[in-house]
């Protein structure tokens, strides 16, 4: 009968260092793996808000309405579309389009107006046009990492101009109030993506 050999302690040595150099190139392998899973979901995650903001962007600019506003004191008129840059709030104006509520009598405009605030994009939005004292409005972060927001507006005569309504036109008439240009070009600046542009047509 042959004598059975068994495995030295130097070779039993040997295969477990072995099997630990691979278990930890197997380990180092699937933390890579899920690590840079991780950094793609990010990735699509915040390329999946920047298209929804572009989108609200848009949409909203896209149904621009010619119907002024007043202020709070019921004094002063705003027009219907006011840029001002520069400012914290480059831009307010009437949106036409949202579906009016089951009260008799509610307007289906809403007020609507972008500022950038601690580097993120809000969208406020008021549904009395006319806004009384205290009159608070509807608050929405659309986008984080935001570097700027700009506007340029064409008008009738095929010129571009970042004010709206312009020197020309006059600020303070009613045929002024109510202008609305043909086309409108935002211009979003972002940290992870840089300036994404958009040029909207105003239908009318």
């Amino acid at each position: 009968m042959r004598e059975q050999r068994g495995f030295t302690l130097l070779e039993l040595l040997v295969a477990m260092f072995v099997a630990a150099v691979m278990f930890a190139i197997g380990y180092a392998g699937l933390t890579q793996v899920a690590r840079n899973r991780a950094d793609v979901l990010v990735a699509q995650r915040d390329l999946g808000e920047l298209q929804r903001t572009v989108r609200i962007l848009a949409s909203d600019l896209g149904q621009v309405d010619p119907r002024p506003v007043r202020d709070e004191l019921g004094r002063a008129v705003s027009p219907a579309l006011m840029a001002e840059p520069g400012t914290p709030s480059p831009l307010g104006f009437t949106r036409a389009g949202r579906v009016a509520g089951a009260t008799p009598g509610r307007s289906s405009l809403q007020r609507i107006e972008y500022l950038i605030e601690n580097g993120a994009l809000v969208r406020l939005s008021w549904q009395v046009l006319d806004r009384a004292q205290g009159s608070r409005a509807s608050r929405r972060v659309l986008l984080r990492g935001v570097r700027g927001l700009s506007f340029r507006f064409l008008d009738g005569a095929g010129q571009w101009s970042t004010d709206w309504p312009t020197a020309a036109q006059g600020t303070g008439s009613p045929a002024a109030l109510r202008l609305r240009p043909r086309a409108i070009e935002l211009v979003l600046d972002t940290e992870a993506y840089g300036p994404i542009r958009r040029v909207i047509e105003i239908p009318g």
